[in-house]
Order: structure tokens, then sequence, then C-alpha cells
């Protein structure tokens, strides 16, 4: 069974990396660094590098106003939310409640985006915000909509998080724009980039990438002085892009319908990685 400290499922979580990164970690000896994710989404695998000690401080970054209004709710208004969790009716009129907030997200304020965003993502299939809710709407299939509902552990997870509140920051900005100040501080801070997928990204994410934004993205990333590590989908634009750097593909060790059978890990050059593709299933060079 997996280990989770994120409320949120997240197409494209990184959760299943955690044996390869911390294994990086040590590695590397970044144990104790403060730690960056440009392109946070569901942060399963920054709040587990937190929960379990390997980083001090966690930067999560989210462009998407839905998101970014869930963790900053998180941070302030915790206890508020859990009481609502407790209290909201798992259903389809509250499906429908909650996709309509979503069409009209700038009427909206954070916490009632953050509870539109969270209900959602809860309720959908593979936790797509912009997806089919659990069961059909006629609640026909073998699953139903509260499947992925336990209240009593949700909350729990919260109320976790807040206790660490301290060493969270989060941030609402365009993920060249978070790396690039990230750059010119002076702490100790590693970056791990989750860019949104080039193939398959408009179908995953309510913010993706045009075909510029992934170049302008690599020539940034390869200007950082910090150390860092970007994973993408695996496909020849992207290898051509980061053609210079050096590139591990490996097979993905879980099988979602909306993820590719295989990804890329790219590094900078102030990164060893001898040691810690045992950890990986199936990693080549590439």
């Amino acid at each position: 069974m997996g280990i989770y400290y994120s409320p949120l499922r997240y197409p494209g979580g990184k959760n299943c990396i955690f044996p390869f990164i911390s294994n990086l970690f040590y590695e590397n000896q970044l144990i104790g660094v403060k730690y960056a994710e440009p392109y946070s989404g569901g942060a399963g695998l920054a709040l587990r590098l937190l929960f379990e000690g390997y980083v001090d401080h966690i930067y999560i970054n989210d462009l998407d106003n839905s998101i970014y209004s869930f963790w900053t709710t998180l941070l302030d208004r915790s206890d508020e939310f859990c009481r609502w969790i407790e209290d909201v009716e798992v259903s389809i009129e509250n499906w429908r409640k909650y996709r309509k907030i979503q069409d009209q997200t700038e009427v909206y304020n954070y916490f009632e985006l953050a509870k539109s965003t969270f209900f959602l993502n809860r309720t959908n299939v593979s936790g797509v915000i912009k997806g089919g809710v659990i069961g059909g709407l006629n609640q026909t299939g073998k699953y139903k909509i509260d499947a992925r509902f336990n209240k009593t552990d949700l909350i729990r997870r919260i109320q976790n998080i807040k206790g660490l509140k301290n060493r969270i920051s989060v941030s609402n900005i365009d993920g060249m724009e978070f790396i690039k100040r990230l750059d010119k501080r002076k702490e100790d801070i590693f970056i791990y980039l989750d860019p949104p997928y080039y193939q398959k990204g408009a179908n995953l994410y309510m913010n993706f990438y045009s075909y510029e934004d992934h170049k302008k993205l690599s020539k940034k990333v390869n200007a950082l002085r910090k150390k860092w590590i970007v994973s993408y989908d695996n496909h020849e634009f992207i290898l051509n892009l980061y053609a210079k750097n050096n590139k591990l593909r490996h097979n993905l060790s879980q099988s979602a319908s909306n993820r590719v059978g295989n990804e890329i890990f790219i590094f900078s050059d102030k990164i060893d990685f001898t040691n810690s593709i045992s950890a990986l299933k199936s990693p080549e060079a590439c």
C-alpha cells in the first residue's frame, strides 16, 4: 500500500518516484536542503520529502488558481476546511454545484474555489478537475462518487500538513518566473521540475505548455545555478531539447490510464545518479 501525505490525487503525481529521489538526496549530500517544485500540483513528493526528514522546507508553486487556492486555504484556514469536509455531502448534486464553480473561477473567493477543487479532485476519475465523476452521473459504475473520499483519512492528512505549515511556502506564478526568483536566493535549494507533459498536457492539466513554452523552459533550466532535475514524457522533441544533458529513461511504477508508459529524467551536470538508478524500474540512458 502506498504512503500518501497529500490530500490531492493528481494526474502525473510523483509520489511513486520517492525511492529514487530519496536515494539521490543521499548520493548528492542533499539531506536537509530546501526543496522547490515550480509545477507542484498535488505536491505528493514534496510533502513526503518534508514529512520524512529529507528536506527542511518546501516551496510549492502552481500557476493554476484552483490548485493554488487549495494549498493557500490549507495553510491559512485548515480547521475551517476540515469542518467543511466533515459536513459536506458527497453527492452528484454537490458535484454539479462545484463543477459550475470551476467554470467561473474569477467570481469566487479562494475558500469557495478550494472547496470546489478538492471536491472534484476526490470525486473525479483519476483526480482530473475537468474530468468525469467516478461511477458516472447515473452512478452505475463499479465505484461510486465517494470511493476516494475517506473523510477521516483526508482530515488527518490536512491536520498533519497544518502542523508543518511554517516549513511550507506556497506561490501562484508561472513556473519559469518561479525558478528565476529561486535562482537568485542564497539558500541551498534543490529544484525538481515536472512541467506539463509535451504530448498529453492539454488533456491532463488546466494550464499546459505550447511548443514554444517547452523550448523557453529548457533554456531557462540550463541557465540555473541551483541543482535541478526535470521529468518529462518520453518524446523525441524533449530528447532533442535536452540533447546535451544527462538523461535517464525509466518505466513508471504505476499504471494509470492517463499516463504514458515511461518517462525521462533530465539532470543538471551537478547531479550524480550512479547509485540511485537502482531504485528505478528498467532505467536506461537516453
